[in-house]
């Protein structure tokens, strides 16, 4: 894997951690469904117009079970834990989702017989526990409807990245994430107008200019780059090696929250992120190690 594609995956661990911060604003003055609908078709818009700009003969089109995708993810995945967002604290959530490269890493082995060796298991293990560390940063009471989501969510995500790397083609990666995101927004759509609908203002009376501004730059960057890059980067690795670089999406969650919102970011997380960082590189950077998780 080249530094291209680590740096996508990257990028896409940014993306993520940096557009949390900005879904929380905006969860706290929108439903959940009325602000996914918000970040979808923000999100749909720009990739579209991006993609319209681009001189390049058109590719073949992504298959309809790799479109269907976006249902799953961001669809679902994303509409739980938005949900799961309005009772725990960012902190507790970004905690949660550092389960997500466990549940990649199992899936893998039990789909494409992904086997870690004892090396790769001990990085991994340093980079799940450094972001459990970050992440515990502003952990609130553990509301159980709240965990319940979001680990769902957590579950819908590690599917959605096995599934996508067993079904690639020689789609380009824009033309998988638009079609996907415009799955994901109908669903959304859907969902909103069962569980939302037009009472109450559609789920954002009342939300001010802060919160809409939040709402429409997370779905960019949340959706649209982020999926984008991790899609870049997943095409030329396993689900397993892609799966190490989200422990990097605590870093910048809480990293985002401590500069933007003024949250507290102690020493012991500050030591935990290093460790992060350090595994992740061991195991994205040197060819050795990345061999150790094929």
């Amino acid at each position: 894997m080249s530094h291209r594609h680590v740096f996508s995956l990257t990028a896409a661990a940014a993306c993520w951690g940096l557009g949390a911060v900005a879904s929380k604003r905006a969860v706290a003055e929108m439903a959940p469904t009325a602000l996914l609908v918000i970040q979808l078709a923000s999100s749909v818009v720009v990739l579209t117009l991006v993609r319209s700009t681009q001189r390049r003969p058109s590719g073949p089109r992504p298959a309809l079970r790799l479109r269907a995708l976006g249902i799953l993810n961001p669809g679902a995945a994303y509409l739980l834990s938005l949900a799961g967002l309005t009772t725990i604290t960012v902190g507790l959530s970004v905690l949660l989702w550092a389960l997500e490269p466990v549940f990649i890493v199992g899936l893998a082995w039990l789909v494409f017989d992904h086997r870690l060796t004892a090396r790769a298991a001990s990085l991994m293990a340093l980079a799940v526990g450094g972001a459990a560390v970050v992440g515990a940063a502003g952990v609130g009471s553990a509301d159980v409807i709240g965990v319940s989501l979001t680990v769902a969510a957590v579950a819908c995500c590690a599917v959605y990245t096995v599934a996508a790397s067993a079904w690639f083609g020689s789609e380009s990666d824009l033309d998988i994430v638009v079609s996907q995101q415009r799955w994901a927004l109908a669903f959304a759509v859907v969902a909103w107008a069962l569980l939302t609908g037009p009472a109450h203002g559609g789920g954002v009376a009342g939300a001010g200019g802060v919160a809409w501004v939040s709402a429409l730059a997370s779905g960019t960057v949340y959706y649209g780059l982020a999926f984008w890059a991790f899609l870049a980067g997943l095409r030329r690795t396993t689900p397993a090696t892609a799966a190490v670089y989200l422990n990097l999406i605590p870093l910048f969650g809480i990293g985002g929250g401590w500069f933007l919102l003024g949250e507290r970011f102690t020493l012991l997380q500050m030591l935990a992120s290093l460790v992060v960082v350090v595994a992740v590189v061991c195991i994205g950077v040197t060819p050795s190690a990345r061999r150790d998780l094929r």
